[in-house]
């Protein structure tokens, strides 16, 4: 759980509270309770832990309401359930409007109770966890992409647009052309970002995770459901959600997405009733045009994707940003080894013809694993930098073999998935690891590049 785990009973029936507080403790959580809104509001002042807030809509003095919309002013993010005898829609509906998390009627059954505590404060949990990785990442302002080829220029000026909206972005470029760093720009530059970003490669989920995964489910929908989970959808509320390879979504699910996009509403697993969802979704997929998508990705549900579509150039096609990116990586790499080597003519001209199929990503790679295995060594020349590029790809003096052009995406993922195969050592769990995929998507490429099974 959270290290923000106390949960605050708010109830002027003394013994209600307590019984309560009783089993919550039961179930492992930490418990205060205090029969006055004036008693709540000073523990929450001085209890920087306060994970939840359970208010009684009818209390002398301060009501539950006011007291609900006095703990959002003062703590926008603490969650509040609401509790009452005197339950009815209407005021379910205005406590939800009001911020709550939700809303239960009085008396209670025990299992619901502890179920929905569990659940706000797993998605809390959530909240947190992605949050944590956010301020760990650093912020890059779109000023701070290297983009000085026309086509990446272009690129960034659509993703600035499509910063300043809320409709949905498809992404589409190679694998390694920054599809997930200029997402997260997006977000970044967006109202949403003091929000949740999550990622989540459709490729790398088990088919029948998908639906659980994104959407959620509640306990008992399948074997192992021992609890409720709200799923990315849920644990994203008010952010946004990468999609990356949005073609390796199973057709069933698509269905569930389309409607998510239109309607704003999700229908858990299990679950008899959607409930609504307030997500930005930005799709990726490697896939370059709208034919290549046909048969593995609905037309309405590409349509509602693409409304701003910003396609990123593989590396080989903005050789104009080489230099920076190369200069980008050796900075950026000084700090962690200590040095920042220079590369010789030699160096540069053999990284100047090389096509780089794994793009930017590829590149970076490069420059890291030079740096780490020549440390100190202030000049970098082609024979440091030859066993870091495919042989096939390479001449004896470092010209083009063959004609960049010829090189189609196919071609490139039928040369990495071989050489994943090798290196691994013919591990098929462990090259569709490396590779982000799941292992049904690694057989189903295989069949279909003739790779031996």
């Amino acid at each position: 759980m959270s290290k923000r785990q106390l949960i605050l009973i708010v109830d002027d029936d003394a013994e209600m509270a307590a019984t309560l507080a009783d089993l919550l403790q039961q179930k492992g959580h930490q418990v205060q309770w205090a029969t006055s809104a004036m008693e709540a509001e000073q523990i929450i002042a001085t209890s920087a832990d306060l994970a939840l807030v359970m208010v009684d809509l009818v209390m002398p003095v301060m009501d539950g309401v006011t007291l609900l919309e006095r703990i959002k002013r003062q703590k926008p993010d603490l969650a509040v359930l609401m509790m009452s005898g005197f339950g009815t829609i209407a005021a379910a509906v205005e406590a939800i409007k009001l911020g709550a998390e939700d809303f239960v009627t009085k008396p209670f059954e025990r299992t619901t109770i502890i179920k929905k505590v569990n659940h706000i404060l797993e998605l809390r949990r959530l909240r947190e966890k992605v949050e944590e990785l956010e301020q760990a990442r650093p912020a890059v302002p779109f000023s701070g992409l290297v983009a000085e080829a026309p086509r990446m220029r272009r690129a960034v000026e659509l993703a600035e647009a499509a910063a300043r909206t809320d409709v949905p972005v498809l992404l589409v470029g190679e694998t390694g052309t920054g599809k997930e760093l200029l997402a997260r720009l997006i977000h970044r530059n967006s109202a949403r970002s003091a929000l949740p970003f999550i990622a989540v490669n459709c490729g790398a989920l088990p088919r029948e995770l998908v639906e659980s995964e994104l959407f959620g489910y509640r306990k008992g929908a399948f074997t192992g459901a021992q609890q409720d989970r709200p799923g990315l959808f849920g644990a994203v509320s008010g952010g946004t959600l990468l999609l990356d390879e949005i073609s390796e979504m199973p057709s069933e699910v698509q269905v569930k997405l389309l409607r998510a996009l239109q309607e704003g509403k999700v229908r858990p697993l299990g679950a008899v009733e959607e409930i609504p969802v307030n997500v930005r979704v930005i799709a990726a997929t490697n896939r370059s045009t709208p034919v290549s998508l046909s048969g593995v990705l609905r037309q309405d549900l590409y349509f509602r994707l693409a409304r701003i579509t910003i396609e990123l150039p593989p590396l080989r096609e903005r050789r104009e940003d080489l230099p920076l990116l190369l200069d980008h990586f050796l900075t950026t790499y000084s700090g962690k080894y200590g040095y920042r080597p220079t590369f010789r003519t030699d160096a540069l001209e053999l990284l100047s013809e090389y096509p780089f199929p794994g793009n930017v990503r590829e590149l970076e790679n490069l420059i890291e694993g030079v740096m780490a295995t020549h440390q100190g060594q202030e000049v970098i020349g082609e024979k440091e930098i030859r066993p870091y590029l495919h042989p096939e790809l390479l001449g004896r003096a470092g010209e083009r073999v063959v004609d960049i052009s010829m090189f189609s995406l196919e071609r490139l993922e039928k040369f990495a998935i071989e050489q994943v195969l090798r290196l691994s050592g013919d591990n098929k769990s462990r090259a569709s690891e490396i590779l982000g995929i799941s292992r049904e998507s690694l057989y189903r490429k295989m069949k279909q590049y003739g790779i031996p099974l």
